[in-house]
């Protein structure tokens, strides 16, 4: 679990930022622990061997840039230690115990280098769209924060110093043992106190520099884009010389060996220039342009060009001694320790080579993006969204397919955090957010396609191929077109729409927060009919031809979807979350902790069971298999008797409703992450880590995950899954299974993960048959678990017209493709290449967001038969907050 350091009170993900990372991958990847031997900051002149092979300290290896370490690194065969997608960029440093590296919103990330782990994570302040490597030198990490360059102590994540800068930084800090160097776009390089962070002098390139200085003990060398190279005397920052090379430098690093300079420009040439007057000693054209610079031995030099050849040259004429076709472009400069070289390519595989020959001693395929490499003692770490870190093993090839990861198809930046379940449908994912903006984003490419921006925070989405249904805090439905976002229709409702709304054939069913129940034909926005609950707050849910509404009171009530005919009322025991429904059954869980299985036709208890610990979200329901959350971090797994199947650690508190996906069960935690278990026994498969509580669920379809919180991604998931055909068609007016006679037991054998021992026993409790009052409101009796009388109230028959105006559903039409979970219809729907009932859909779970027609593209994606789909699908969580009770908003 990452551990995140506030830099103020308030440690809520700023809405505005971009905050998605990704997590914590396969489960169980370990290895041994590194030797870890005692070392000093590494400057030219106290590298030894003992301190290079433990240590990386900063870009490029030390202050100058040489990428050179006698580190004892994998060279006959390899193996993946462990790997971490925390969308990881530049290349990362070590100290004796963590590895440090950024990630893409300018976090950094210290690492256990044995595990991967996370030591620690600290965010930074400022908008920082390309951070750069990060230096540790004493105890200190130093790292760019957009125009500034800010110290912290590795030991308590405490801010030493920060320094703002006229202009972004772009390129990576070069540490001293008194300074840190550092280039911006504008041109400026900064030398500043690395005690301190105060600024000892500047000097101005003639144009903006990409790479990192480098320091020989006395001369900072600087190149700026445009090939301008120039030493400095270290200590005033006086020019002393200024070399101009034939083609622009642009990002490639200059390097500092012995008392020789070497730079590379775009066109192909490589130069040694003498370090106390700038003269070429030599220069040596290679016939197509250097790529990110040079490595440099005391005798060699390694040069990597972009027509995918490595050029290795005599550091003293520039002769060559050899060269290999890599197979592609370099992606950056080399890594050379004292045995062996590491290159890492554009296709991103990475290959060993011995440091007298060009005969490859292994290759692994990764999937990474445009790698960055660093080596220390037994590790060669591999970093590009994906970070790998290779050890000693048996295999001279690593396959992009041995991976067990879930990465990025890709990410889209919203406004702020997601305040529902993204929902899927055959051209869009639809998607809102608490800066009061709604999204309709192309599903395949993650691109945008219309941003809606509302006067009021927005709760939602549910969608169709019509468009997206929200609700508002003005007490408003809106519905908007499809094509361009515009709004089609808006209605009034007496209070604020604190959750989504809840899509079910041709009508839009929304609950405000006075316990209005509203049913609006999708078309135009008209009423329908009206329904009442004493107070609202949670999401309305579906289950066949019935709409199931809670209340903080405690009392969840049916309602005929068609009519809006109130049938029935149930009281828990305590405030109760987003009810779910299938197959005949309801079920829904109270604060108190206790979970009810009820008859969806008369609301009376099958059973019950005591979980230990609040219920904040709807549970989820397949064929076979009911799964709901808890706030103490455990997703539970019962099967529809009410027998525990398993039961799994999801972290921190869940208040997002599962989704399922054939043998896959998702959850979204308190603790930033959507973890993945295996339906069967509950064993984790794999967690990413989101950047904020993920309070909505996952959803899946064309070939993705999908998943919202401070941003929405579509996520490329490990393996395959399996969606097997369900084992019965859910109607609300089928019997229910027969469970008299049994009493339901815990299997605590099949719990993957340890608990706290609890073994509850579900309890049936025999109840009176309800008393059915169209129209009415609920008047909760003072026992728990007793269906309540629904006899209307004067004032309820005064303000409800469920049976004055309600009509008739409407046949669904066959374009009919998201957000809907009811059943009927026929023709060319969006079902019927999967060979299904419609009838079937309430196990894509109540109100379903994502279309099926998308999770069409799952099935046949994901390997499911013709005649199956998948549970659970893409339903909503509750809101921010939950809408429960006011101490939990």
């Amino acid at each position: 679990m990452d551990d995140t350091t506030p830099h103020s009170d308030d440690t809520r993900p700023a809405s505005t930022r971009r905050r998605f990372l990704a997590g914590l991958t396969a489960t169980g990847v370990a290895g041994s622990a590194l030797a870890a031997s005692a070392a000093g900051e590494q400057t030219p002149s106290d590298r030894g061997a003992s301190a290079a092979a433990s240590r990386w300290p900063m870009f490029a290896y030390d202050a100058a840039n040489t990428g050179h370490s006698s580190a004892n690194a994998p060279r006959s065969g390899i193996a993946v230690r462990w790997n971490r997608a925390i969308d990881a960029t530049g290349e990362p440093t070590f100290d004796r115990t963590n590895a440090y590296v950024r990630s893409s919103d300018g976090s950094l990330y210290a690492l256990d280098r044995s595990t991967g782990e996370t030591s620690w994570r600290y965010r930074t302040d400022a908008a920082n769209d390309s951070p750069t490597t990060a230096a540790v030198a004493g105890g200190t990490a130093f790292f760019d924060d957009g125009a500034a360059v800010t110290a912290i102590r590795t030991n308590s994540q405490e801010q030493f110093w920060r320094t703002e800068l006229d202009d972004s930084v772009s390129a990576p800090v070069t540490v001293t043992s008194d300074r840190v160097l550092v280039g911006t776009d504008a041109g400026t390089l900064y030398s500043l106190s690395r005690d301190a962070g105060s600024e000892r002098w500047t000097f101005e390139t003639s144009d903006g520099i990409a790479a990192a200085a480098a320091y020989n003990g006395s001369r900072v060398i600087v190149a700026a884009a445009d090939g301008t190279v120039t030493a400095l005397d270290g200590t005033s920052g006086n020019s002393r010389w200024e070399f101009e090379t034939d083609a622009p430098t642009e990002a490639i690093t200059p390097v500092a060996r012995g008392d020789q300079v070497f730079v590379g420009d775009a066109d192909g040439a490589i130069y040694a220039l003498d370090s106390t007057d700038g003269r070429v000693r030599w220069r040596s054209d290679l016939g197509s342009g250097v790529v990110d610079g040079a490595a440099v031995t005391q005798n060699t030099v390694f040069v990597p060009t972009a027509d995918g050849t490595l050029h290795v040259l005599n550091t003293s004429q520039g002769s060559k001694r050899w060269s290999v076709d890599l197979g592609a472009a370099p992606a950056r400069k080399p890594v050379v320790t004292d045995d062996a070289v590491y290159v890492a390519t554009a296709e991103d595989t990475v290959s060993s080579y011995p440091r007298n020959q060009g005969e490859e001693n292994w290759r692994a395929e990764l999937p990474v993006d445009d790698p960055h490499l660093s080596v220390v003692d037994g590790v060669v770490a591999v970093v590009g969204g994906l970070y790998v870190a290779i050890e000693n093993g048996s295999q001279t090839e690593i396959t992009r397919g041995s991976f067990d990861t879930v990465t990025n198809r890709w990410r889209y930046e919203t406004d702020g955090l997601a305040t529902g379940t993204p929902a899927l449908t055959e051209t869009a994912l639809y998607a809102s957010d608490d800066a009061d903006a709604c999204y309709a984003i192309d599903p395949t490419e993650g691109t945008e396609q219309w941003r809606f921006e509302a006067e009021h925070q927005v709760t939602g989405p549910a969608a169709d191929a019509d468009g997206m249904y929200v609700g508002t805090d003005d007490s408003t439905v809106l519905a908007l077109d499809a094509e361009d976002g515009t709004e089609r229709w808006s209605f009034e409702t007496d209070d604020p729409v604190p959750a989504a709304p809840v899509r079910w054939r041709d009508l839009v069913i929304a609950l405000d927060n006075g316990g209005r129940l509203y049913a609006l034909d999708a078309g135009d926005g008209s009423q329908r009919w009206t329904g009442r609950v004493d107070k609202g707050g949670t999401r309305p849910a579906i289950g066949g031809d019935r709409v199931y509404a809670s209340s903080p009171s405690g009392v969840v009530s049916a309602f005929d979807a068609g009519s809006g005919q109130e049938q029935w009322g149930f009281r828990a025991s305590a405030t109760i979350a987003e009810p779910a429904a299938a197959d005949g059954t309801a079920y829904v869980g109270d604060r108190n902790g206790r979970f009810y299985a009820l008859d969806a036709r008369k609301g009376e208890t099958q059973w019950s069971i005591e979980l230990g610990s609040a219920v904040r979200a709807a549970p989820t329901v397949t064929s076979d298999t009911v799964y709901v959350g808890t706030v103490d971090g455990t997703l539970h797994a019962y099967d529809l008797d009410g027998n525990r199947r398993w039961r799994a650690d999801a972290g921190e508190s869940v208040r997002a409703k599962p989704g399922v996906a054939g043998d896959l069960v998702t959850v979204g935690s308190e603790d930033e992450r959507l973890y993945a278990f295996d339906a069967g026994d509950g064993s984790q498969r794999w967690s990413y880590d989101t950047g904020a509580p993920l309070r909505s669920t996952a959803v899946f379809g064309n070939d993705s995950v999908y998943v919202a919180s401070a941003e929405v991604a579509a996520l490329d998931p490990p393996g395959t899954v399996q969606t097997p055909t369900p084992t019965a068609t859910p109607s609300d007016t089928q019997t229910p299974t027969p469970t008299a006679t049994a009493t339901p037991t815990d299997t605590p054998g099949e719990t993957p993960t340890a608990t706290d021992g609890r073994s509850p026993t579900p309890t049936r409790t025999p109840t009176a048959t309800p008393t059915d009052t169209p129209g009415g409101t609920p008047t909760p009796t003072t026992v728990p678990g007793e269906p309540v009388s629904t006899t209307a109230s004067p004032a309820a028959e005064e303000t409800t017209a469920a049976t004055a105006t309600a009509t008739p559903p409407a046949t669904p039409t066959a374009t009919t493709t998201g957000g809907g979970t009811g059943g009927g219809g026929g023709g060319d729907g969006p079902l019927d290449d999967l060979g299904l009932s419609q009838d079937w859909v309430p196990y894509a779970g109540a109100g379903a967001l994502a279309a099926l027609v998308g999770l069409g593209a799952a099935v046949k994606r994901f390997g499911g038969g013709s005649g199956g789909t998948t549970g659970g699908q893409g339903a909503d969580a509750l809101d921010w907050g939950g809408g429960l009770d006011d101490d939990d908003k």
